[in-house]
């Protein structure tokens, strides 16, 4: 084999494993709880809202969005909403906190992960809460939320911080360890040079046969 075609080769090959390599990315990903951390455990109630701080970049596609619950004294069912708001103004009061920028419904279906596919793009790369809001108990009696334990930096993309609303609907930020979220985006595509180099790698392998003397 000669120096040419392992270049070749070498360079398709690559190009072929790439998108493979390509796969979904986790934009928020907290870990899941450990039951045996002893970690206090928040409700998810029209008393208490909960919030995870996150960073995205602008362009990414955004298309699931998920949160550790189990079921307290809600059921199966019971319906939450996933609300994305930016970093501005977010702990204001709520008369004059911005409105969402992005709402999905979140349904709890077993203790444990409990996601919604969704399609959000960011219009601007920054910081982000996902907040966790019920607006009614015809969506849920209460749900459970445990917590991470002492560590605020478990999982693969840790929150950046975190919030809780209480009767009053204003977020504070705290200290404590932050409520078990995902966020997960879709794998970002090869660009289009890729394949045209591919294409050019291609031409040049028949060319160099067809020069090859017999």
């Amino acid at each position: 084999m000669n120096a040419k075609t392992m270049i070749l080769g070498g360079a398709l090959a690559s190009l072929l494993i790439a998108p493979g390599l390509a796969s979904a990315a986790f934009v928020l990903d907290t870990g899941a709880p450990s039951s045996d951390t002893g970690a206090p455990v928040s409700v998810l109630s029209t008393s208490q809202f909960l919030a995870d701080e996150f960073s995205v970049a602008a362009g990414l596609n955004v298309t699931s969005l998920s949160a550790y619950l189990t079921e307290g004294v809600g059921q199966p069912g019971d319906t939450f909403t996933f609300d994305i708001y930016s970093s501005a103004g977010f702990t204001s009061r709520p008369s004059s906190r911005p409105a969402p920028v992005f709402t999905a419904t979140g349904t709890f279906s077993a203790n444990g992960w409990n996601s919604a596919s969704v399609d959000w793009v960011p219009a601007s790369t920054g910081t982000y809460w996902l907040a966790l809001q019920v607006g009614s108990t015809t969506q849920t009696k209460g749900l459970d939320a445990p917590g991470l334990g002492i560590s605020t930096t478990s999982g693969s993309a840790p929150a950046l911080g975190f919030a809780y609303a209480g009767t009053t609907g204003q977020y504070a930020l705290s200290s404590a360890a932050p409520v078990a979220m995902e966020i997960t985006a879709a794998p970002v595509p090869l660009p289009a040079t890729a394949w045209l180099f591919a294409s050019g790698l291609f031409a040049v392998g028949g060319f160099a046969r067809r020069r090859r003397p017999s």
